[in-house]
């Protein structure tokens, strides 16, 4: 690029801090220190070494690490630590190496910036110049992360075009390499173990980067120190994720189908109980329908009977039975001592008339005296009713028991007094 410090800038912005790049690296660590147990101070060059992460953590290690890199800001960040890099063309640097002279060759993403020829002719070369067990490793973006593949892989204002997994591997086994193998890479940790995986897991949470690490042949012994290196399962592809959000799919799905389930068990009892509901408010209608009617049926027959002849001639009779109930019940409350009641009323001034009566009749009083003096509480119950209702004196004996004074009212104790007045005269007198 003609400005020298712009793509420097944009890998400190878009690829990470040193700090962060180097620990990343940190995953090929197992593989080269299995290889340090085959050729210990092992020579290695990095193809487009950038800001030398990669050779300083090589050198770490104990290999003598040589890099290569046309942009010239990028180079000064690897002189400023004291690293050996050079402004050379990658493919141009490969040849100019012996055959075997290499244990590491690695190119940390540059394939996708670089033609298909020259990256068919950068394998060749790598394959060429490596040892017998030595190690090509190529990493780049990976586009099964869809996020990565429709998206950031444009950021790159250099980049070609992105290359899948299974592309890059042909390559090595097709060249004459032993074996290879993708490591996907960078993926958040919190996903590689998670289960309920959501449509944006899928989209953008399978590895962000992927590498091919291919095999020289080699001794058989050397080959197989790096086994279980080879084995290892590396990172998420988007095989793994779909599956897994297809699995939490199906277990929120099924979520859903026992809720609507016992929703719709509710329901169904919301309807069966409103519809017992609906029987009795018909059925209590229906008894409500039956009222009226009976009710209806019985004021036809009374007004029937009411309005009849036989009715209105029997109203005498009628009436006649009322008073002798009247009767009857104000006697009860008088004989049951309940003042007030009118048949006590109409009683007590009976009594008042028929005593008058005797007193204008001196040998019917004197016959009536004879026969109260049999009986003094009724002749003193008599007394006492004829001196609270009648200023009129009675010309009969004084009765065997007074009535008290003190329990009269002011004109029953007055009409007493004359009465003792006139009996005394009369008694005098000899009447």
């Amino acid at each position: 690029m003609s400005d020298l410090n712009f793509y420097r800038a944009f890998e400190d912005r878009h690829r990470g801090s040193r700090s962060l790049i180097k620990e990343r690296l940190q995953v090929y660590v197992p593989f080269l220190v299995s290889l340090l147990k085959i050729y210990p101070q092992s020579p290695v060059i990095d193809l487009g070494c950038g800001r030398g992460e990669w050779l300083e953590l090589v050198n770490e290690y104990g290999f003598v690490a040589y890099g290569v890199d046309m942009d010239d800001g990028m180079l000064a960040s690897c002189h400023e630590l004291g690293l050996h890099a050079e402004n050379k063309d990658l493919i141009a640097a490969l040849r100019d190496l012996p055959d075997e002279s290499q244990t590491v060759v690695s190119a940390f993403h540059v394939v996708e910036h670089i033609p298909f020829e020259t990256l068919m002719e950068l394998v060749r070369e790598a394959f060429r110049v490596l040892k017998p067990a030595g190690l090509l490793i190529l990493e780049t973006p990976n586009p099964e992360n869809i996020s990565v593949g429709t998206t950031n892989f444009y950021l790159d204002p250099t980049h070609e075009r992105p290359i899948p997994p299974a592309l890059l591997s042909f390559l090595p086994e097709y060249t004459g390499f032993y074996r290879t193998k993708v490591l996907r890479l960078q993926e958040p940790e919190s996903l590689r173990e998670k289960t309920d995986v959501v449509l944006m897991d899928v989209l953008a949470g399978v590895s962000p980067d992927y590498s091919v690490v291919a095999q020289k042949s080699g001794r058989q012994s050397e080959i197989d120190l790096f086994n279980p290196d080879f084995e290892f399962e590396y990172g998420l592809n988007l095989g793994n994720l779909a599956s897994r959000y297809d699995a939490s799919l199906a277990t929120r799905f099924s979520e859903i189908e026992s809720l609507s389930r016992s929703a719709l068990t509710q329901a169904n009892i919301a309807i069966e109980q409103a519809a017992h509901a609906e029987a009795q408010a018909a059925h209590a209608n229906e008894r409500a329908n039956h009222a009226e009617a009976h009710a209806q049926v019985i004021n036809q027959h009374y007004q029937a009977v009411v309005c009849s002849r036989s009715w209105k001639l029997t109203k005498s009779l009628r009436l006649a039975g009322k008073f002798a109930r009247w009767f009857v019940r104000g006697s009860i409350a008088w004989l049951t001592f309940k003042p007030g009641s009118r048949p006590r009323r109409m009683i007590r001034s009976a009594l008042i008339k028929t005593m008058a009566t005797v007193q204008t009749r001196p040998r019917l009083k004197r016959f009536v005296l004879k026969v109260l003096n049999r009986f003094p509480r009724l002749k003193q119950r008599l007394w006492s009713i004829r001196f609270q209702n009648t200023p009129i004196s009675l010309p009969i004996a004084t009765p065997t028991i007074q009535p008290h004074e003190a329990d009269l009212s002011p004109r029953a104790r007055q009409i007493y007094l004359d009465l003792k007045t006139a009996m005394e005269k009369h008694n005098k007198e000899g009447v």
